[in-house]
């Protein structure tokens, strides 16, 4: 049997149009039923009862035959009859043709402004607050649904409306009617279709912004997020109400002014921003201007009322074709020359334009559509991201490049500022380096120096002795670096290197230098040059590392009593024939002292020091003959020390005198017995 029902349904639903047909003096009829598949909009006459508030039984028990009038929805009373738009009224309508035992549903739509809803005698839906007096009533836009069966073949509609807000009034949109699933399978696509555009609205808006935060150049980001974010206001205020949706008892004033944004900040921010991407293009007079007038718009729409600010919408939607034909003919213009990303930008903003002059014209009445203006936006957002990634592209093969370029401009300043004093100075780049920066360290001062330097350039040419510092640097910088220190400076033929605390990898580096002096003498022997022999003294304690000089010019040292007493002590080598000379303070700050060999050279005046300064003379018995020798001895040697020390000469002496018999280019030894005899 129900299939029988279904299939006289089926046939007449074949077509989609629908119309109402009058059923006598009082009541209306469709023509066409609903399907699983469709639904029918029930425009047409409806029954009009002007300042009634009629309830179901009314039409029972009294004759309303009189107050009757009809009335064409969706449609406006006022421009249909010439009634007042404010004021209340009952709209009556009887649809037959319903199916038993089948379920229906009703998509009823916000209406203006308030109104309360009855099917076959009972209330099942209602907006705000319907009533007879202004201060009583309370506007709602809410659309719903709601479901119904009928045994009788027929329902009643009968809906009290009321408007005192609003300068339209009656029903904007259509009631639907059709079987449950269909109504509510629409609803919820027109819902997730308005919440999907409200989200990408709003996640492009934040997106711009954000860029906006970290970078405060990008005013075209800015622009554009903000007129998604207006735009994404007004989506969420029209449509099917997503705020009221969602939250129910937002303010309708507010949702109203939500709705009205556009009017006097899209315009602005929109031209605003293809202004700032054409300003050639552009008319600054005409910017101005426009600019003014939208500010005050606006104005006048935050301050008055809605039931006030609402009747100058069509002066708003009258600018707004100005500026939609004023931002045409940039975009023309800037087509034209050929300006980057114009052709799209144009192609866009049409469907954009289209759709805005859609929604003016839906929302004065003229015709019956939906707000499409959203839509058209999605479209330029999409070509507006398009231009964003390859602007950012562009911009970020640039940064590559730049990256790239300092990069090596980094690598090659290093040579001349060791990136180790920028990390001290706690800088990730050279760039960033400024006159006067400085910190205080604890570190090693290591200052080494090439023996009878002087003597051995003089038979060298100009370019020889570059060629032959070069030369021998290129051995023992890489010594210093592979012991975690780095050159400070280079002072002619001598090196002047850092290292961290503790001091223990600056005394190792010395005996590696050694060594590697070593290695380079056997090449200079093969090449039948002269050998050299390198002095190094070492000191550990606090120093100041900076920047000196002036703004155009300036370079980074070291400032402490610890880089003299460093370089005295390398002087010292001379004096005592040692290659490596450590303070005594030096040998008591390292954490492994016995994994090295030394012998106490007593106490020596430094110059620019009061006191007598401690020293060390450190020996290696695995690359050097003579520091050999000299371990054997260390014990007679020290104690012939000590005895200078306390003037005890006579004990010191053949002490003494036994080394120099066994070693006599033990020059310490020579310089401690020459003190014996004065």
């Amino acid at each position: 049997m129900d299939t029988l029902f279904r299939l006289p349904l089926f046939i007449t639903l074949l077509t989609f149009n629908f119309t109402l047909i009058p059923l006598g003096a009082e009541s209306v009829d469709v023509t066409g039923q609903s399907s699983d598949q469709q639904e029918i909009k029930l425009d047409g006459q409806w029954e009009f009862y002007w300042n009634e508030l009629l309830y179901p039984e009314d039409f029972i028990n009294k004759d309303v035959s009189k107050m009757k009038d009809y009335i064409e929805f969706p449609g406006s009373w006022t421009t249909q009859k010439g009634y007042p738009s404010e004021g209340y009224a009952t709209l009556r309508l009887i649809v037959g043709g319903i199916l038993p035992q089948t379920t229906y549903s009703l998509y009823i739509p916000e209406m203006l402004t308030s109104f309360r809803f009855f099917l076959d005698g009972k209330e099942v839906f209602s907006n705000g607050i319907v009533s007879k007096e202004k201060d009583e009533g309370k506007p709602q836009f809410l659309p719903g649904i709601v479901s119904f069966e009928s045994e009788k073949g027929s329902i009643e509609i009968i809906c009290q409306i009321s408007n005192y807000d609003y300068r339209n009034s009656g029903i904007w949109r259509s009631v639907k009617l059709g079987t449950e699933s269909v109504i509510k399978k629409n609803y919820e696509q027109k819902l997730l279709l308005e919440m999907f555009i409200s989200i990408v609205l709003l996640t492009i808006s934040i997106f711009h912004i954000g860029i906006y935060i970290y970078r405060k150049e990008a005013i075209a980001e800015l622009l554009f997020g903000l007129t998604c974010l207006v735009l994404f206001f007004r989506t969420i205020a029209t449509g099917e109400q997503l705020i009221n949706t969602f939250i129910p008892s937002f303010p309708w004033e507010i949702a109203r002014k939500l709705e009205y944004s556009p009017f006097y900040l899209l315009e602005p921010l929109f031209m605003t921003f293809l202004t700032s991407l054409f300003p050639k293009e552009s008319i600054k007079w005409l910017n101005k201007t426009l600019l003014g007038i939208f500010g005050m718009l606006g104005i006048f729409f935050i301050s008055f009322p809605i039931r006030i600010s609402n009747h100058a919408i069509i002066i708003a939607e009258i600018l707004l074709v100005i500026a939609i034909i004023y931002a045409f003919s940039i975009l023309l213009r800037a087509t034209i020359h050929k300006r980057e990303h114009s052709l799209p930008i144009i192609s866009a903003f049409t469907i954009l334009a289209l759709g805005s002059m859609n929604d003016i014209l839906f929302s004065q009445g003229f015709i019956s559509s939906l707000y499409l203006a959203p839509l058209g936006f999605i479209l330029f957002i999409f070509i507006q991201s398009q231009m964003l990634s390859i602007r950012y592209a562009r911009s970020f093969r640039k940064v590559q490049t730049l990256s790239l370029q300092l990069k090596g401009i980094n690598e090659s300043m290093s040579r001349f500022v060791p990136f180790q004093f920028l990390n001290y100075l706690k800088k990730n780049s050279i760039t960033d380096v400024n006159l006067g920066d400085q910190v205080l360290e604890n570190m090693t001062i290591l200052f080494a120096d090439i023996r009878s330097f002087t003597s051995l350039s003089e038979v060298m040419t100009p370019e020889e002795n570059f060629k032959f510092l070069n030369s021998f640097l290129s051995q023992v910088v890489p010594v210093i670096r592979e012991q975690g220190g780095f050159v400070d400076k280079f002072i002619g033929d001598a090196i002047m290197a850092l290292f961290p605390y503790p001091p223990d990898k600056a005394v190792q580096a010395s005996i590696e230098l050694q060594n590697a002096v070593k290695r380079y003498n056997t090449a200079r022997d093969r090449a039948g040059y002269r050998a050299i022999d390198l002095g190094i003294g070492i000191h550990t304690g606090p120093l100041m590392l900076g920047t000196i000089g002036e703004t155009n010019r300036m370079e980074t040292t070291v400032i402490a009593d610890s880089v003299n007493i460093a370089s005295r002590l390398e002087q010292l080598t001379k004096i005592y024939g040692s290659k490596i000379i450590i303070s005594r303070e030096l040998l008591d700050k390292m954490d492994n002292k016995n994994d090295i060999t030394y012998r106490t050279l007593g106490e020596a005046l430094v110059k620019g020091k009061s006191q007598a300064l401690g020293i060390m003379e450190i020996l290696d018995d695995s690359n050097n003959d003579l520091d050999k020798k000299k371990i054997q001895v260390i014990a007679e040697f020290e104690a012939a020390v000590e005895f200078i020390k306390y003037k005890n000469y006579k004990a010191a002496r053949p002490l003494l005198e036994e080394i120099l018999k066994n070693i006599p280019e033990d020059k310490a030894a020579s310089f401690f017995l020459n003190q014996c005899t004065i």
